[in-house]
């Protein structure tokens, strides 16, 4: 009888529950400068995306311009994604190899012989040089950072997130703004975004016209 009793109640033990990754019910917060007209104009196409496909997200309007100090709330679980461009990230993170590309870089364009995967070699670099904890989307054909004063590099706009807080649908929402958006796209939203005073007004309409 007793061993019918211990089956019994074997049988009726809880199964272990799964761990539930970030990404199933944590809202992305997405950091972007609040000084920054292109900044807010990205992130809210990048929440506005997220939203449209079931994603909660919220824009955090940080007033601290120091990049680095941006990306370093990724580590402090303060920012889950910050848009950056991909030059002024790689200096930020690993300015030697900085150096190295923009040497070639700039002898390039003064020889009228620029590689076109200079763009591409320097986000790979960027990649390389991120922490364990965070990754990169694939890099937008637009550019900016427009005020950045370091090493000449191509500075194609990259968001960076921690790794856990999105999953691969989130990760193709960021892709496929990226994808769509061009320079001048960009800076047509953000000159709008300015006349208006409003962001929103003008990112929402580009979001349905694309179907983001």
């Amino acid at each position: 009888a007793g061993v019918g009793l211990a089956t019994t109640l074997t049988a009726c033990a809880p199964e272990p529950q799964g761990v539930r990754h970030e990404s199933a019910y944590l809202p992305v917060q997405v950091s972007v400068d609040s000084s920054s007209m292109e900044q807010r104009v990205l992130g809210e196409l990048y929440v506005q995306a997220f939203n449209n496909r079931g994603r909660m997200a919220y824009i955090n309007l940080d007033v601290d311009s120091d990049e680095q100090r941006r990306v370093q709330r990724l580590n402090e679980r303060t920012a889950d994604v910050v848009v950056g461009c991909t030059g002024e990230l790689l200096q930020q993170m690993n300015p030697a190899r900085a150096k190295e590309l923009s040497e070639k870089y700039v002898a390039d364009k003064e020889s009228g012989d620029v590689d076109p995967n200079s763009g591409d070699r320097v986000y790979k670099e960027m990649v390389k040089s991120l922490p364990g904890s965070m990754m990169a989307t694939d890099p937008s054909n637009a550019t900016g950072c427009e005020q950045y004063s370091g090493p000449d590099l191509p500075q194609n706009i990259v968001p960076i997130y921690r790794k856990p807080i999105l999953n691969r649908n989130d990760r193709q929402v960021l892709n496929n703004v990226d994808g769509l958006l061009t320079t001048s796209d960009l800076a047509e939203l953000s000159a709008e975004a300015e006349k208006q005073s409003s962001v929103s007004a003008v990112v929402i309409p580009f979001i349905e016209k694309n179907d983001l």
